[in-house]
């Protein structure tokens, strides 16, 4: 696709300022413990194409990521959610709405909604629950969502958490594969000091029925062995990287200037960039497009490769931990979703 053939506007939706300050006051994550490498896929085998594709990220050949074995998104995210509640002491009975997300589709369980189970589960018994379903780009909405229902005054505390298996829900001789991993992430949202929290936020979207998604089709879910079975799979479409990710690498950058325009920010104001985690050649191009140097980019494609919905709350957690976010901070988000959905957002960092 030629560049100059892409409007990176997909809807005429506009960024939004809220006009309340809601913040993050509590972040956690759940990772399984087996780890997997590349090398542990045996079912793929690269093209020459894919090679050079994948080729671009230094640390591919020893990229890792986390494997669920037995445990079901479901299971993961409410340990995430009691991870987040028990580090910073919070009562889960003064939570008010549990939101859940998720791209991983559980056939054992459609209906009712994982939300209610996490919210039983961790004891917030005087909370209510629903399932926001945005696919590959959940986390972002699903906390403006949280945001938004505090601001209005209906809620005082929000739960957001995911949990995402995505090796098993991918068809493993799909080179996809490659940059894929499970694991859950959780934040709880309240109002904060003026002046701190979400500053603005643009979301946009457009069917685009050829990218990629979640189908009952049949492929191998197991990632070493050659069994075939008929499930729900993330997919992505024949010629998807050609044909669809010069188009993603504007959707972003230009989702996150149109956030931080809301506010009279550039790229220049902000301390720490987080993306989806798609894979690392895209976080590179996302930078260079946004004029932004790589070290203000924090990734865990190494580590955790790609977990979908949960990517950036792990990925924030990871960013935190390690000291790269601080109070006062300004951290910008972009996240995407196939067919399409993009998502941004900017914080001013308040724990």
């Amino acid at each position: 696709m030629n560049l100059s053939q892409i409007n990176p506007q997909l809807s005429g939706s506009l960024a939004v300022k809220p006009s309340v300050a809601v913040g993050i006051t509590a972040l956690g994550m759940y990772v399984p413990d087996t780890e997997l490498v590349n090398a542990d896929f045996c079912n793929i085998h690269l093209s020459k194409e894919e090679e050079a594709f994948f080729g671009s990220d230094p640390n591919f050949t020893k990229n890792k990521r986390r494997y669920s074995k037995e445990e079901s998104a479901m299971k993961m995210a409410v340990k995430a959610a009691k991870n987040t509640l028990s580090d910073y002491k919070i009562d889960p009975k003064t939570i008010d709405l549990v939101l859940f997300t998720s791209s991983c589709k559980d056939m054992s369980r459609l209906a009712p909604p994982i939300a209610n189970y996490i919210q039983t589960a961790i004891g917030a018994d005087n909370a209510n629950s629903f399932n926001i379903d945005c696919g590959f780009n959940g986390w972002l909405p699903s906390v403006s969502t949280g945001a938004s229902f505090i601001a209005s005054g209906f809620y005082n505390k929000v739960l957001v958490v995911t949990g995402e298996t995505i090796i098993n829900s991918m068809d493993s001789s799909s080179s996809e594969t490659l940059f894929m991993g499970d694991g859950a992430g959780a934040v709880v949202l309240e109002k904060v000091e003026d002046g701190y929290g979400l500053l603005s936020f643009h979301l946009m979207s457009k069917e685009c029925e050829n990218a990629a998604g979640v189908r009952v089709n049949g492929g191998m879910s197991k990632y070493n062995n050659k069994d075939w079975a008929v499930k729900p799979y993330l997919y992505v479409a024949p010629n998807s990287f050609e044909r669809d990710i010069p188009a993603l690498e504007q959707y972003i950058p230009f989702s996150v200037k149109e956030s931080l325009k809301k506010i009279s920010k550039n790229t220049s104001d902000v301390d720490c960039f987080i993306f989806g985690q798609q894979f690392y050649a895209l976080n590179v191009t996302w930078s260079k497009n946004l004029n932004v140097d790589y070290s203000k980019v924090h990734d865990t494609i190494c580590k955790y490769a790609c977990m979908k919905c949960a990517s950036i709350p792990v990925t924030l957690f990871d960013a935190v931990k390690k000291g790269k976010i601080k109070k006062g901070d300004i951290i910008a988000f972009g996240d995407q979703g196939a067919n399409w959905s993009i998502s941004s957002a900017v914080f001013k960092w308040c724990i």
